[in-house]
This record gives C-alpha cells, structure tokens and sequence, in this order.
C-alpha cells in the first residue's frame, strides 16, 4: 500500500505545551500534517507578532510535519446568518482575519463550519441568504489571498453535503468548496458512499471521525456508526487523492501520544483492506 499522508486536529493533542514539542510528536505517531483549531477561544492568534508566527513556522520545519487547514469554528458562535447585524460584521471580520493569518502560516485550506445561526435562533429562509452572502465575500477575499475554503457539514444547519453542493454552485468560485465530515454524515443518516462519489471533483479534503446517533463527538475510532471501509471504497474507486484528517479531541489525556498512534494504525488498516480489493 501507498504511503498515505494524515494529518491530526490540533485539540487531540495536550493543549499546553511548546508547539515544537508537539509537532514532534505528532511526527513520532507518523502522521505528515496539522490541523490547526480556531475558535472564538483562540480568537487572539489573529493578533501574534511575526516572531510568534516565525516560532511556529520553524516548528513545522524542524519537524517535517505541514500546517494545511485551518479548522475556523469560531463561526459556530459568530455565524453569517444570525439576525443580528453585529455578528454578521464580526463573522466577516474572522474570515477577513483567517485568510490573512492562513496566508502568512502556508495554510492551504481554511474549514468553515456551516452554520446558519446562534443555536438559540431560528434558521430561516433569510438566515441562509445572509449565509449565502458571507459565502460570496468570503470567496472573493479568498481569491485575493489563493487560500482555499472548504465548507464543512456539521451537526445542524448544513448537514448535507447537498446543500454544501448548493451554496458552492451558487457562489461558482474556484475558491469555495467543500471539505465533508463523515462522522456527521453518518450520524444523520445520509448515503454517505453515495455523497462522497457524487461530489468527488468538489471535495479538498476529509475529516475522519466516528460518530453515533446523536453524538458528533468523542467517539473512539471502531466504537461509532461510521463505515470506514465504505468510505474508503467510496472515494478511492472515485479517484480522490487529497488529504485526509482524524479530528478527534483528547482533553489534555496524558496518553493523547499513544491514543492517537493507536487511531492512525486503526484507519491504515480501513483504508489498506479497500486498497488490496
């Protein structure tokens, strides 16, 4: 089998520690890439000195392992739909910030999390025009910069990637596309085989995590509802090629090291039994 490149989310390892350490031993589990989280937490990395960013640049070098996505749910708690107008102006501004940070880090790709609105409002027919929109402005500052955005299925509003396929042939940029969680596609109960193939040539990128009804989180890999091998078969006789990403969320655990080496042997093995058929 092909040496295949994965990448982990930045939340399942201790939260902590010197990035040099920790992209040291994310190249110690074997993997090649790094998601890095924003969230309205992590809100002040927008403002780091270019000697905070050169600390984290040269981490990357001397470990070999590749910022490449930007995971930017921070629109879960700022989204593009809500009704109130302040939000949407603070929604754009975190795009604007995120294109502009991912530029300066060599972040290929920036996550955008779909949702219409607070989780306390009501999604509308408006709240997805003004969503909409976001899109279009997001797309043209995304162009400027020739950082990619990849629309991601989460556990409300945009759960299909039917819809992602909507805004994203609506807003025709070839800097919107979609990145899919299986995890959630499987948790709604969606074809996900048949999602993936029909979607093929608009997917950047894939988020691997195992779900189960109702629960979008902390599953351990084996544990859910997510057919794996499915996925694999779906997307290899496809002919995708791009990355893929084990999003799991380790809550500072003092094994974090060896639960996610154990997780990458896991899905190899998925994936290899599909590539020997």
């Amino acid at each position: 089998m092909k040496t295949i490149k994965l990448g982990i989310y930045e939340k399942a390892l201790p939260l902590n520690k010197d990035i040099e350490e920790v992209l040291h031993s994310v190249a110690e589990a074997g993997y090649s890439l790094y998601e890095i989280a924003l969230d309205k937490d992590r809100l002040p990395r927008f403002q780091w000195s270019t000697e905070q960013k050169a600390t984290w640049l040269r981490a990357t070098l001397n470990s070999g392992v590749h910022f490449y996505n930007l995971v930017l749910s921070a629109h879960r708690d700022f989204p593009f739909g809500s009704k109130e107008a302040k939000i949407r102006q603070q929604a754009l501004k975190i795009m604007e910030q995120a294109i502009d940070f991912s530029a300066s880090m060599g972040i290929r790709t920036i996550q955008i999390a779909g949702y219409y609105t607070l989780e306390h409002e009501v999604s509308t027919d408006y709240s997805k025009k003004r969503f909409l929109e976001g899109m279009y402005q997001s797309a043209e500052l995304a162009s400027q910069a020739g950082v990619m955005l990849g629309l991601e299925n989460v556990d409300r509003d945009i759960i299909s990637l039917e819809q992602i396929k909507e805004v994203v042939e609506e807003v025709h940029s070839p800097w919107l596309k979609m990145y899919p969680d299986v995890g959630n596609l499987t948790a709604h109960h969606f074809n996900v085989k048949q999602a993936l193939a029909e979607n093929i040539n608009h997917i950047v990128g894939i988020h691997l995590k195992d779900t189960k009804e109702g629960v979008f989180r902390r599953v351990p890999y084996g544990e859910g509802i997510v057919n794996f091998k499915a996925v694999f078969e779906s997307l290899f006789k496809a002919g995708y090629k791009g990355p893929f990403s084990l999003e799991m969320w380790n809550d500072n655990s003092r094994n974090s090291l060896e639960i996610i080496k154990g997780a990458r042997t896991w899905i190899l093995d998925q994936m290899s039994q599909q590539v020997r058929r």
